[in-house]
């Protein structure tokens, strides 16, 4: 019986790993690869995307077109698509032009075939990624009457919704609003500030679920979680910022002319030396039951005119190999 949880144990770990490989970009060419960078798909195809649920496998095009592999990287629907096949209702859309689309079973049998007319724009779903802010049932006078209640004749008190992330307070005068702290809505928490801390910035990271906090301590600024974990020390810097998954940063007299120098992975404490004109969150992966991160960033090769946009992991490791040194 052990033997037996075991393996039910294994098989679906090994399912989950074909689920979570990464587009692998080699000079140009795109496979598919694991966490750590070992490429499982070889990189000869013109791209290759992330697994996708809706279609239970992997959008790769060749030559201009699509096909779809399935999570054991075995070619189910040949390269007939001009854009990334979809679901339907009863199995996928391959469309074979801007006038035909064909229909696959779940089975990837075709089954029908199909003429639109005055069809015009982009063909196929786009990827898009859900914003996990809280969309809250908070609104400024609820802050407001919990705050009063709480924290009695402050005065006049105006409360500001940041991006449906947080709330700031302020305490108004005629001529100002001197900041008096945030509110997070989904911990319904006030962090009030003191003499010494200003909370200036608060974003949620969904990773690991919690609010990711930026105070400022006179002239240094340092990272906290909701729990007043301290996650970034506290120093100088010359610029200091936080962002759903990273804390970019550049620190107090650096002579590089990069108006950020490094990001810092909140996840995994990896540091990330910024080479990148561009670093963004692309796929969130779960891992042997954990969240795993991975970026997409571009690179440049200034002197031929050429950029390639790449992905990296969490853990630092870079998921493409280019014949041209790169840096921002």
């Amino acid at each position: 019986m052990k033997i037996y949880s075991l393996l039910i144990i294994f098989f679906i770990s090994l399912n989950l790993t074909a689920q979570n490989l990464i587009p692998f970009n080699n000079g140009g060419k795109y496979g598919l690869c694991d966490i750590e960078g070992k490429l499982l798909l070889e990189a000869k195809y013109d791209e290759t995307r992330f697994f996708s649920t809706k279609t239970n496998g992997y959008a790769v095009q060749q030559n201009g077109k699509y096909g779809l592999m399935d999570k054991d990287l075995k070619l189910v629907i040949p390269f007939l698509s001009i854009n990334p096949i979809s679901e339907s209702k009863d199995g996928y859309l391959v469309y074979i032009s801007d006038k035909e689309v064909q229909y696959y079973s779940k089975n990837y049998q075709l089954t029908q075939k199909k003429t639109l007319e005055n069809r015009t724009g982009t063909l196929g779903p786009l990827e898009s990624v859900k914003d996990d802010d809280f969309s809250d049932s908070y609104s400024n006078e609820k802050v407001l009457a919990l705050f009063n209640k709480k924290y009695p004749g402050k005065g006049k008190i105006n409360v500001v919704s940041a991006n449906n992330t947080y709330y700031e307070l302020c305490s108004k005068t005629e001529s100002d609003c001197k900041p008096l702290g945030v509110f997070l809505p989904r911990t319904s928490v006030f962090l009030m500030n003191n003499e010494k801390d200003e909370y200036k910035n608060v974003t949620w990271n969904s990773t690991i679920s919690k609010y990711i906090i930026l105070v400022k301590n006179g002239s240094e600024q340092y990272v906290i979680d909701q729990d007043k974990k301290v996650i970034f020390p506290s120093k100088e810097y010359d610029r200091l910022y936080i962002q759903k998954n990273y804390i970019g940063y550049k620190a107090k007299n650096s002579i590089s002319k990069k108006s950020v120098t490094h990001y810092y992975i909140i996840s995994s404490g990896t540091t990330i030396e910024n080479k990148f004109s561009s670093f963004d969150p692309a796929k969130t992966l779960m891992i042997d039951g954990r969240k795993f991160e991975v970026f997409r960033a571009t690179i440049n090769d200034y002197k031929n005119h050429r950029s390639d946009h790449v992905y990296i992991g969490e853990n630092g490791k870079s998921y493409f190999k280019v014949d041209y040194e790169f840096d921002n």
